[in-house]
């Protein structure tokens, strides 16, 4: 009794030894199941799409922030030295003054444009929003990919267990068969029927798979991992039932949000093409040094210098009156840009809107869809279960067993199927309903 209770409690301390291993190898090897939200979090870090949009965004700021001080006053340092000596072969003095000497302090603000400055801000905020929603197109629609991936995955590493499970059973099956034509029973055609199944079963199997390792590579690659490393995912809840698709959730799609970004900027460029119509005022005013006759560069030329210290002011005014027509043209071209951008921005209200309906009309067919075969699929496999027992006692026929068997495999498939186009139908809502 001693020898077998000690025997014991090494096989328990082995068993022990070997699940803390295994557990501690696991942990090293970071096989920890990544859930959706994580996938998604690691596509975004790693996408090398999203940093293109994000730049545009950056830049798009900038030319904001320039837009902006355009309509603040501008200093400068302005200067120059012009020689041209009265030597015979120079200039005209008249037109030289014998040269000249200036450094100064320049301001220039800008009165009036009719405006076009303010436009300007406005094309370049619009610009800024278009450019946002520019990038969240490109966000949403890596996390569409994802979640696809995502969902196809798990659908066929679920159909992939099924066809197993169903070939282990049909296995057991045709065990029994081999053991009732060994006993001299005529069963070699069901026998051959069986191993037909056999066949089509594994090569179900390995087009699951297929799928399976294009899925698995696709989000892989999304996630910035290798494409050939395992992956083990978490799983994901049970569909549930879609809300009513009568709300307008469509809108906050960000290509509207883009389209609309898109005909403010266009609006904001015909206001800048009819200002350049209109008149123009600056005020300009300058401080420092001018003198003249550098062509003697004597204690005279620095006192000059000094003494002709001052400053002045000026308003600029400008209003084009004639030019053929150019002014013309480009208010026409704004105008149908205009016009142009409005039919993107209500196709674009269009497109979010058929798409968002047609994902909750998927929803809905493929939930009920799902809640049928959720019954099915173990009434199915029940009635296999039958099937082969009556066929042991001589009641039913290998046909009877193989269809219901057929009918089992093909009920569970198709529930992951359902499931895994509803959650793909899901995201493609999602993908339309949020900003």
């Amino acid at each position: 009794m001693a020898a077998t209770a000690h025997s014991t409690n090494r096989m328990r301390l082995r068993g022990a030894g070997g699940l803390f291993l295994a557990l501690l190898t696991a942990v090293a090897a970071g096989q920890t199941p990544i859930d959706l939200q994580e996938a998604i979090r690691r596509a975004r870090a790693a996408n090398a799409h999203l940093p293109l949009p994000a730049v545009e965004v950056s830049i798009a700021r900038e030319k904001r922030s320039e837009a902006l001080a355009e309509r603040w006053l501008r200093v400068a340092v302005e200067g120059g030295f012009l020689y041209a000596p009265d030597n015979g072969s120079g200039y005209d003095p008249a037109l030289t003054n014998l040269g000249e000497a200036r450094l100064q302090a320049v301001v220039r603000q800008p009165l009036y444009s009719g405006g076009a400055l303010r436009a300007s801000a406005d094309r370049a905020g619009a610009a800024v929003e278009a450019a946002g929603a520019r990038y969240r197109i490109a966000e949403k629609d890596l996390e569409l990919e994802v979640r696809s991936r995502y969902s196809e995955l798990l659908a066929a590493l679920a159909e992939v267990s099924t066809r197993r499970d169903g070939i282990e059973r049909l296995q057991s099956y045709r065990s029994s068969l081999r053991g009732r034509q060994a006993s001299g029973q005529g069963v070699a055609t069901d026998l051959l029927k069986t191993e037909v199944r056999l066949a089509l079963e594994e090569a179900a199997i390995s087009e699951a798979q297929q799928r399976q390792d294009e899925a698995r590579l696709t989000l892989n690659e999304l996630m910035g991992r290798p494409p050939v490393a395992s992956l083990d995912l978490a799983p994901l809840p049970p569909p549930t039932k879609p809300g009513s698709a009568t709300d307008a959730a469509w809108e906050g799609a960000p290509e509207i949000a883009a389209a609309e970004a898109e005909s403010r900027v266009a609006a904001a460029d015909l206001t800048v093409a009819r200002a350049e119509r209109l008149p123009h005022l600056s005020l300009n005013a300058d401080a420092g040094f001018w003198a003249s006759d550098t062509t003697h560069l004597g204690a005279s030329f620095w006192d000059r210098l000094w003494r002709d210290g001052g400053y002045s002011f000026s308003l600029v005014f400008a209003w084009p009156v004639w030019d053929r027509g150019t002014l013309r043209a480009r208010t026409a071209q704004a105008q149908l840009g205009l016009e142009l951008a409005r039919l993107r921005a209500e196709a674009a209200r269009r497109d979010a809107r058929l798409a968002w309906e047609r994902a909750q009309a998927t929803m809905s067919h493929l939930y009920r869809e799902i809640e049928i075969l959720s019954r099915a699929a173990p009434d199915a496999r029940d009635s296999y279960l039958q099937a082969e027992s009556r066929y042991r006692g001589g009641a039913a026929s290998a046909l009877e067993v193989l269809d219901a068997y057929a009918a089992s495999v093909e009920a569970a498939v198709r529930l992951s199927e359902a499931t895994a186009r509803y959650r793909v139908a899901e995201a493609v809502a999602i993908r339309w309903s949020t900003p």
